[in-house]
């Protein structure tokens, strides 16, 4: 039986038949059945298709490398030279995964680790794998639509606790001081420096070279569509502050790419008007931003539209006007208390983009009688009469502890020199 800790290697295989061929997993399974072996020798099998088989459970001792089945895990993919974008795709996941549980493994060819006249996998397995793990790269990008990000790794074989924040699709990670721990890996997330880890499988290796134009997603929500027709098939759920990539133009719609695997890049369809012009103007109505979230679910730790927080709504709203702040509300109020209104007229005289933080909480105002923010009293992003919130959140946080005024805040924003 083999131990976590007895595994060395990865290693990568070939089946070298010819590729038109249409063999499967049940016919490896055969044939090393016939070989008189306990059948597949091998942990994983991917076919052509991208579809990744198990073979034998992981703590069975393979028959794929003589003389280092005792410390290896064996992966075998369909074909001979011509493998298939998706096939590389699959590997990479399973090699991620695998790499994660296994922090002590080499990721090796079975020409690498054994004397042998055979040239399987019929490429550098080794030399692949240092340009596409994304976790041997400096950055690397969010593959996902949202990827939780937690305080501590969560532990083998236990639910995962409540994140502290979210990732979306498109951002980028700072991977400098990485550490893994069971498929989880330490991160800073480069839109607002935020640290904490995030699973090692959301994540993808930043491409070399980026193609067409990097833009955000400025609605709440939107869905990608395989076709420039809204009846087409979704393939994604996006969120405000996710980035991908523009094509090219097709009428109304963006052509857009989504971040996959191993060159595996899939193509959809956005809507024009749900992407962020890249010139923006001092002074843009950010609270509009905010107000696409009425009805949004109170998520604690939440980041999109299926879920955020008090802070998140901020944060991405802000965001999407072209300012950048920090995540959660302490550190926004310390970042904007620049601005505060210090006056009579703090907590009593209110217009259009004010802010007003509590210990914890922090609200917009949309005009000079009410508030808009996501809470966990109402479940929602809602809006209700400021003086009203003032009072209700009192009675179990305390009063308000500070007053940002929208003219300062823009100008803080804007020339944080010029307050």
């Amino acid at each position: 039986m083999l131990q976590a800790d007895d595994i060395r290697y990865l290693v990568v295989h070939c089946s070298d038949t010819p590729d038109q061929d249409g063999m499967g997993a049940a016919d490896i399974h055969a044939m090393h059945l016939g070989f008189g072996w306990d059948g597949a020798g091998y942990h994983a099998i991917i076919t052509r298709d991208g579809v990744c088989h198990a073979g034998r459970p992981e703590y069975w001792q393979g028959a794929h490398v003589k003389g280092r089945n005792h410390d290896s895990l064996g992966v075998c993919l369909i074909g001979r030279h011509d493998f298939t974008i998706k096939q590389f795709a699959a590997l990479e996941a399973l090699l991620l995964d695998w790499s994660g549980r296994y922090p002590k493994a080499k990721v090796v060819g079975h020409r690498d680790i054994q004397e042998t006249h055979k040239t399987c996998p019929n490429f550098d397995a080794g030399a692949w794998w240092a340009r596409h793990n994304p976790l041997a790269q400096k950055r690397a990008m969010v593959m996902v639509e949202t990827a939780p990000i937690y305080r501590a790794p969560p532990g083998e074989n236990q639910p995962a606790p409540a994140p502290q924040t979210e990732a979306l699709m498109g951002e980028e990670v700072d991977l400098t001081a990485a550490r893994q721990h069971h498929g989880y890996v330490k991160i800073a997330l480069a839109t607002d420096d935020y640290q904490g880890w995030i699973k090692a499988a959301s994540l993808c290796a930043k491409p070399e070279k980026m193609t067409g134009t990097i833009q955000a997603i400025r609605t709440a929500s939107c869905i990608v569509t395989a076709e420039p027709d809204v009846k087409s098939a979704p393939l994604a759920s996006l969120s405000m502050g996710a980035k991908i990539s523009v094509l090219a133009t097709e009428g109304a719609y963006a052509k857009i790419s989504l971040y996959g695997r191993a060159g595996a890049i899939e193509t959809g369809y956005l809507p024009h008007h749900v992407l962020a012009s890249r010139q923006i103007n001092a002074g843009t109505d950010w609270p509009a931003c905010a107000e696409v979230f009425i009805g949004a679910p109170y998520k604690w730790g939440g980041r999109s539209f299926a879920g955020l927080d008090c802070s998140a709504l901020i944060q991405l709203s802000f965001g999407s006007a072209g300012y950048r702040i920090p995540r959660d509300s302490g550190p926004q109020q310390e970042f904007l208390k620049k601005a505060a209104i210090t006056n009579a007229h703090a907590f009593q005289h209110f217009q259009r983009g004010d802010i007003i933080f509590w210990k914890g909480h922090v609200g917009l105002c949309v005009d000079d009688q009410n508030l808009l923010h996501a809470n966990a009293y109402h479940g929602r992003v809602i809006i209700e009469p400021v003086k009203e919130a003032i009072a209700r959140i009192g009675r179990t946080d305390g009063k308000p502890t500070r007053h940002i005024g929208a003219d300062q805040l823009l100008k803080l924003l804007d020339n944080p020199a010029s307050i």
